[in-house]
């Protein structure tokens, strides 16, 4: 037998602590190589498409020139671009109303083509509002000398102690609105920004970095300037502005809040606006009421499909560039950032999904508790991930997730590979000699079996069959053979069938025992009901055999409860389940005892005693068993409880109190009950026993210290 090393609670709790190490610098590994961040940004998208946020903030509008607004104009004879000065009465109207901004996302970075009153029109437009923040874009690309450059700088460049400008690319040139539009806009900001490497744009940078100085996002130039002004200032990964903390990643970005698809924020036609202004002029009533944009922050901006200002969003693959400003610009005004949990936080719990899952698998077998396991981690995992989102925190799922996915195989491979083996091991080694109910009780506790052994309370069994040494030499050895093997399976499976363990054979004997390795109350109970249920059964087999023209066996079986000693004996590369002590020893001599008594089913008074109420017994006699100084009181096993013949029933009235005179030494007296005891039941070997007894005593008188204890010659 191989070496076998069982596996125990301290070892499982020092393999799961050494798993989730391994799947915690895995996961790591993984999270730094980069490998789990393509499926972190779409596990984001996912929860702005499907778990609900709050709603876009209805202070911030959006003026759209979109397919309809270019038609009306070109049905005006106005082609693309416009002119300029279209654009003024748009302005003009969002002054009527009392707009807090117009925040233009159309670039002016090149002289009107209808020539320089086009461009200062609308610059008196900008200028008399005071209420316009207009684009630039820096530039990767180096380009001319920009004379406006040092103008911009000195208008929106800030300084922004303690920000890194090493996390951002580098910026060679600025593009600037033409003048005067650069001198007439209240503020001005930066449109140029990247989307993430699979194209999506999630992210802004809320300022970037130009020379010595830092440039203004568009939408956080407007609330700069309109809503919370003052100097910038970085502390702890958010950039600082008044009271307000607004949270950047290490790459210096913003990570938008999405409120929903396309047209989550109002909108409205540019056409429309610009004719609600004509109409007003000219005593008429607006398209749209002025009502409609008091108080409101109005993003301007290109929708149409030809204008190549769409982006590919978490929300949308086809998205307008405004709305990303849009979005920026609630996220500022509401003030619910969404921030990215602390990796510290995210770590920690990975570690509990994984050990969950650890745990779970090396603690319980049942392949369908591991996985209602998995599915509870996992469901409790996205709950978490949901609620965080909805309390505006990116718990990222994609690492626990990751960490969660692998502990669970990691740790159903090491199971299959050790406590999978271990259990194999133990059915292969235990299945022909235990029921499946012990076999399933040692794979759930695979301690019992290591080397050595515990004291328990036991119920021994020994069985063997008169003359079977005498008989095999008269037959050929096949037949004994198959005798044999056709005897011993049947009784195995009725040991087994109450759930006893067998042994060990020797030849045609049986040892089994009951009361380890699982805790029987009834332990006793089970082994007199399989040795009564063997009697029965080799009835049926001598019937068989003698239709076979074999011999009639017959059977000799010992029961006795005690403290024995059980477990594995033996070495550490061999040894066997086995239970030793004088329990042990009891029970097999009383196994042999049966024949000084014809019986069949000889059990101590401790078996009978626990049986009472379940089995139906005879005392026998007082015997003197070779090795123990007190005599044993014994007892043959009938029946179960009510299931006597009339014959055993009728035999057993009046073998009692026959046995009863033997004591009291009336021979004379007692024998005539054993005789009666015969008529009942002509083959009853004890009742024979004792009338032989008492005609010997009859003859020769036992001395006057007689203590009645039977004390056999030979063995």
């Amino acid at each position: 037998m191989a070496k076998f090393l069982p596996y125990s609670p301290l070892h499982k709790l020092r393999a799961a602590l050494l798993l989730v190490l391994a799947v915690a610098g895995f996961t790591a590994f993984l999270d730094l190589a980069g490998v789990l961040r393509p499926y972190s940004l779409k596990t984001l998208d996912l929860l702005f498409r499907h778990a609900p946020l709050p709603p876009a903030s209805p202070r911030v509008v959006v003026v759209a020139v979109d397919q309809p607004d270019l038609d009306f104009f070109k049905d005006q004879g106005v082609t693309w671009p416009w002119p300029r000065q279209v654009y003024a009465p748009l302005i003009d109207y969002c002054r009527r109303a009392g707009a807090k901004a117009v925040i233009f996302d159309i670039l002016f970075t090149e002289a009107s083509s209808y020539g320089p009153e086009d461009d200062a029109r609308l610059a008196r437009a900008v200028q008399d509002s005071a209420l316009v923040v207009l684009p630039f874009f820096t530039s990767r690309d180096p380009k001319p000398p920009n004379p406006s450059e040092e103008e911009l700088l000195h208008k929106v460049g800030q300084d922004v102690p303690g920000l890194k400008g090493g996390v951002f690319p580098p910026y060679r040139s600025l593009i600037t609105p033409v003048e005067p539009l650069l001198g007439a806009a209240a503020s001005l900001g930066n449109v140029e920004c990247r989307p993430d490497a699979d194209g999506t744009y999630r992210r802004v940078p809320l300022v970037t970095p130009y020379k010595d100085r830092w440039l203004p996002f568009l939408s956080f130039a407007a609330f700069h300037h309109f809503q919370q002004p003052g100097l910038l200032d970085f502390q702890g990964g958010s950039l600082v502005l008044g009271s307000s903390r607004l949270p950047l990643d290490p790459q210096g970005q913003f990570l938008l809040k999405f409120r929903g698809p396309s047209r989550s924020h109002r909108r409205f036609s540019a056409a429309n606006v610009i004719k609600s202004e004509a109409q007003l002029r000219h005593g008429l009533a607006p398209v749209y009421p002025l009502k409609d944009f008091a108080g409101k922050w109005v993003l301007v901006g290109l929708t149409a499909p030809g204008l190549m200002d769409l982006k590919v969003s978490p929300v949308a693959a086809v998205y307008p560039g405004v709305e990303v400003h849009a979005t920026l610009l609630d996220n500022l005004l509401q003030g619910d950032f969404l921030r990215p949990a602390p990796t510290g936080a995210l770590g920690v719990w990975a570690a509990i999904l994984a050990a969950g899952a650890v745990l779970a698998v090396l603690f319980f077998h049942q392949l369908g508790f591991t996985l209602a396991a998995l599915i509870v981690l996992a469901g409790i995992h996205l709950g978490v991930s949901v609620l965080a989102f909805r309390l505006s925190w990116w718990a990222d799922p994609v690492l626990p997730g990751a960490a969660l996915a692998l502990s669970f195989a990691l740790a159903a491979a090491y199971s299959y590979a050790t406590e999978g083996r271990q259990r194999r091991f133990i059915r292969g080694m235990f299945a022909q000699y235990m029921s499946e109910t012990v076999i399933n009780h040692l794979q759930q506790h695979p301690e019992k079996l290591k080397l050595g052994g515990e004291r328990r309370r036991v119920t021994l069994f020994f069985s063997d069959l008169a003359g079977f040494t005498t008989l095999s030499e008269r037959l050929a050895p096949e037949t004994v053979v198959g005798l044999l093997n056709d005897y011993l399976s049947r009784m195995t499976e009725i040991i087994l069938e109450e759930e006893g363990t067998v042994d060990k054979f020797e030849g045609d004997a049986i040892m089994a025992f009951w009361g380890a390795p699982l805790d029987q109350e009834d332990q006793a109970v089970r082994a007199c009901r399989a040795a009564l249920a063997q009697a029965a059964a080799l009835g049926e087999l001598n019937r068989e055999f003698a239709r076979q023209g074999l011999p009639e066996l017959q059977m000799r079986i010992g029961l006795h409860t005690g403290e024995a000693i059980v477990g594995n004996l033996g070495s550490q590369k061999r040894f066997d389940y086995t239970v030793i002590g004088d329990t042990v020893n009891l029970a097999s001599r009383l196994e042999g005892m049966n024949k000084f008594y014809g019986a069949g089913v000889m059990a101590s008074e401790t078996v009978a005693g626990a049986c009472s109420k379940e089995i139906e017994f005879r005392e026998l006699d007082l015997v003197a068993v070779k090795g123990r100084e007190a005599p044993v009181r014994v007892f043959e096993a009938l029946a179960l409880k009510g299931k006597l013949t009339p014959a055993q029933a009728a035999a057993r009235e009046d073998f009692i109190p026959g046995l009863e005179l033997y004591r009291r030494a009336r021979f004379e007296e007692a024998a005539a009950r054993f005789g009666h005891a015969l008529g009942h039941c002509p083959d009853d070997g004890p009742s024979r026993v004792f009338l032989n007894r008492c005609r010997h005593f009859q003859a020769h008188p036992p001395p006057p210290d007689w203590d009645t204890v039977f004390r056999p010659e030979a063995k």
